[in-house]
C-alpha cells in the first residue's frame, strides 16, 4: 500500500492525500477524527457494494453531507494506489501475460500425474498466470496499480484503472484470490475477529480458501454454470 487519496468522502471534504513509506504500522488520532473512515475508503474503492457496512444506510451517505460552514459536495472519489514489491521493471509488461497463459494452456493438454513435483508445478504455473494477469495492469517502469472509485449524488458511479474506465468487475477479478476485496481477510473492522472464530466452518472455509488463491477459481466456475 502506497497511497490513498480521498476527495469528498465521508468527513475528506477536501483533497487529502496519505503517504504510506515503509514501516508505517498505525494511523492515530482521538474519537471522531476519521480513523474508520480511511478504512471504510480501502473498502469502498476496492468494491464493497453494501453501505451497512460501511455505517452508512444508503450508498450516497459515502459523500460529504455539508457541515454548518460549507456546503455538500457533490461527488465522492477515492484512489489507492498499490505497489508489487516482486515487480523487476527489466522485464516490462508488455506482452508478459501472452507466454505464462500460453504455457497454463499447453499444460491443461499434457498428461497430468500424480507426483508431487507435478502438483508443485500445477501451483507454480496457477501463481504464474495470477501474477500475470496482476501484472498486465502494472504502469511501466513503477510497478504500480492505481484503482480509483467515483459516486455522484445522482447515483452513478464510475470505476478505473490507471485513469482508465473499466468495470467493478474488472476490479474484482483483479483482487479476488490476492486478500484483498470486500469479503476478504486483509481487512477486517472491528468485531470481525469475534465473528470469524464463532462463525460455522463453512464461512471460515471461504476466508481459507481466499488464502490458499483458489477462490478466483471457484467464482469462474460459479459464473459458468450460470451461463
Amino acid at each position: 500500500l502506497k497511497r490513498l487519496e480521498l476527495l469528498g468522502f465521508k468527513s475528506f471534504a477536501d483533497r487529502t492525500r496519505l503517504e504510506f513509506q515503509d514501516g508505517t504500522v498505525g494511523i492515530v488520532g482521538p474519537n471522531g477524527c476519521g480513523k474508520s473512515n480511511l478504512s471504510d475508503a480501502m473498502n469502498w474503492v476496492l468494491g464493497e457494494q453494501s453501505a451497512r457496512l460501511l455505517r452508512g444506510e444508503r450508498m450516497t451517505d459515502v459523500i460529504f453531507n455539508g457541515t454548518g460552514s460549507r456546503p455538500p459536495t457533490s461527488m465522492a472519489e477515492v484512489s489507492l494506489t498499490l505497489e508489487d514489491p516482486e515487480y523487476d521493471s527489466s522485464e516490462g509488461v508488455a506482452g508478459q501475460a501472452e507466454p505464462v497463459e500460453a504455457q497454463t494452456k499447453a499444460a491443461d493438454y499434457t498428461d497430468s500425474t500424480d507426483t508431487p513435483e507435478a502438483e508443485a508445478s500445477e501451483i507454480e504455473r496457477s501463481a504464474a498466470g495470477k501474477r500475470a494477469v496482476y501484472r498486465g495492469h502494472l504502469k511501466d517502469g513503477s510497478g504500480r496499480i492505481t484503482v480509483t472509485r467515483r459516486l455522484f449524488r445522482s447515483g452513478e458511479s464510475e470505476y478505473l484503472i490507471n485513469g482508465r474506465t473499466s468495470r467493478l468487475r474488472d476490479i474484482q477479478d483483479l483482487f479476488m484470490g490476492t486478500g484483498l476485496g470486500p469479503e476478504s481477510y486483509a481487512i477486517i473492522e472491528q468485531g470481525r475477529i469475534g465473528q470469524i472464530l464463532s462463525s460455522k466452518p463453512s464461512d471460515r472455509r471461504l476466508i481459507l480458501e481466499e488464502a490458499a488463491g483458489i477462490s478466483k477459481f471457484k467464482a469462474r466456475k460459479r459464473a459458468a454454470e450460470l451461463k
